[in-house]
């Protein structure tokens, strides 16, 4: 097991330094922008997640505007991820000559073979890692492809930079809608919450709170939550995922029509709570052993979950893992890391021996191979883990807690939302002696230094000397504390 790292701060007061300066964006978009203008009518290739499903729908609100006729097409997770040659195929036989991915497409080589062939304009704007050859489309757009340039957008961060521009060729202003779901999506698609990336999630969170739009307003309503008290952990953990679990057990045009017309909420709601009931069982099944990159494979999994599960595990056990699906002898898996380890590195160095196929980020990709390769990929896997094993990350800690704080302390907390990837929660430590213990059947609550009240898990006596790492955080009209660490290394 990975011990968690904090790197110790003196600062005894209960208040954030953290700033998101904004970089420029130093990249030739005026002439993508510029043949988007040009056409009459666009399909539009999103994917079937919230990111894709955003980056879709922004895409769409701006074309609406400037009167070029659109459709927005999303991949089943049947049909797997990315625009393939028979969707070129089916969108030129619906009559559009011009396709905009969103979300994708950085390496749909065949597809844009196909679409040269039939005659169609292929634009691809995306955010994910390109390699080192580019796909022969009409226009390519990447953050990733140019120096010296903020890169780490999500798919919507992209699309929104692109939509707006388009609508500044006809002074038009950007919608508020459109900035809504590119904050959401920037959250849930787990990019950097820092700088640029920062910017576009607090402006839609602020949004979100005054104004939500219809499909976000009903899951908030079906999920207890008032939009003025909308916080980052909800646009990650209790609207993403209601979102997401339409394209993974049914189609993501639910989640499409949930978010453009608020239709369907409560049929998004069972879907997300059969995800829920789903994960958990398949997790209990799945036992940690001594690889050090860990693969499961199962027969019967639904291919929407395996990502999910492969990201329970791996915090679980604090490894990387696979999690696949075979059908016939084709393994289709999702692959989550832990800690500071470059999936794409280690997927590239297994394919120097292993026909496999992979895509997306260093901390989370997709993957498919031969199942008789499995084997021989589980060793490539382990050996690259013993030559490049997890780093250690380092936890920056806002301070040490010397009082209970006041709730006007804690209020300006809120400036800092949302918090989530590259922009944790608000850690502090507490360092003092156990004085008093409470417990129940259900809980334990011990107090340190006669002046905090923390709930734990762990097993303590009256005069034991211990640190936490937690977050003090405003409970109705009290302070609480969410304990981050129980068992902290400070460095």
């Amino acid at each position: 097991m990975i011990n968690m790292l904090w790197q110790y701060n003196s600062n005894t007061k209960p208040e954030l330094n953290r700033t998101y300066p904004v970089q420029p964006n130093i990249m030739p978009i005026n002439d993508l922008v510029q043949a988007i203008s040009g056409f009459n009518k666009v399909a539009i290739f999103g994917d079937y997640d919230v990111d894709g499903i955003c980056s879709s729908l922004i895409l769409k609100k701006a074309l609406d505007r400037l009167g070029i006729k659109n459709i927005i097409r999303l991949p089943e997770r049947t049909e797997g991820y990315g625009l393939k040659p028979e969707h070129v195929k089916e969108l030129k036989q619906k009559g559009f000559d011009t396709i905009i991915t969103v979300d994708n497409g950085i390496t749909a080589f065949e597809a844009a073979e196909e679409a040269e062939k039939l005659g169609v304009k292929l634009i691809i704007t995306d955010h994910h890692e390109p390699k080192s050859v580019l796909p022969k489309a009409y226009k390519v757009f990447d953050p990733k492809l140019y120096d010296n340039t903020y890169k780490d957008y999500a798919g919507a961060g992209v699309a929104f930079l692109i939509a707006r521009e388009l609508l500044k060729t006809k002074n038009e202003p950007v919608m508020i809608d459109m900035i809504e779901l590119a904050g959401l999506a920037t959250v849930a698609d787990i990019v950097p919450l820092d700088s640029n990336n920062w910017y576009i999630a607090r402006k839609g969170l602020e949004y979100i709170r005054k104004s939500p739009v219809k499909g976000i307003k009903e899951i908030l309503k079906i999920a207890d939550r008032k939009s003025e008290e909308v916080n980052g952990f909800d646009l990650g953990w209790v609207i993403a995922p209601r979102i997401n679990a339409c394209g993974r057990l049914q189609s993501p045009v639910l989640g499409l029509n949930l978010l453009l017309n608020g239709t369907g909420a409560e049929t998004v709601e069972k879907l997300n709570q059969k995800r829920l009931e789903l994960v958990k069982r398949y997790v209990e099944n799945i036992k940690d052993n001594d690889n050090k990159f860990l693969i499961y494979i199962f027969r019967n999994c639904p291919k929407g979950i395996i990502g999910l599960i492969a990201g329970r595990i791996s915090e679980m056990f604090q490894k990387p893992v696979l999690i696949g699906i075979l059908q016939y002898e084709q393994v289709t898996a999702s692959v989550r890391t832990y800690g500071e380890f470059d999936l794409l590195q280690a997927f590239e160095y297994a394919s120097k021996n292993l026909d496999i196929m992979y895509g997306g980020h260093k901390a989370a990709c997709g993957v498919s191979f031969n199942i008789r390769d499995a084997k021989r990929l589980q060793e490539a896997l382990n050996k690259y883990f013993e030559e490049n094993p997890i780093k250690q990350e380092i936890n920056l800690l806002d301070g040490v807690l010397l009082k209970k704080p006041v709730l006007e302390e804690l209020k300006s907390f809120d400036d800092f939302e949302p918090f989530g990837y590259k922009n944790p929660e608000p850690a502090f430590l507490i360092n003092g002696t156990v004085t008093d213990i409470k417990e129940t059947v259900k809980w334990r609550m011990i107090n340190i230094n006669g002046e905090f009240n923390i709930f734990v898990n762990g097993t303590y006596n009256t005069g034991d000397n211990v640190k936490l790492i937690v977050r003090p955080y405003i409970n109705g009209n009290y302070i609480s504390f969410k304990v981050l660490d129980e068992k902290p290394e400070i460095v």
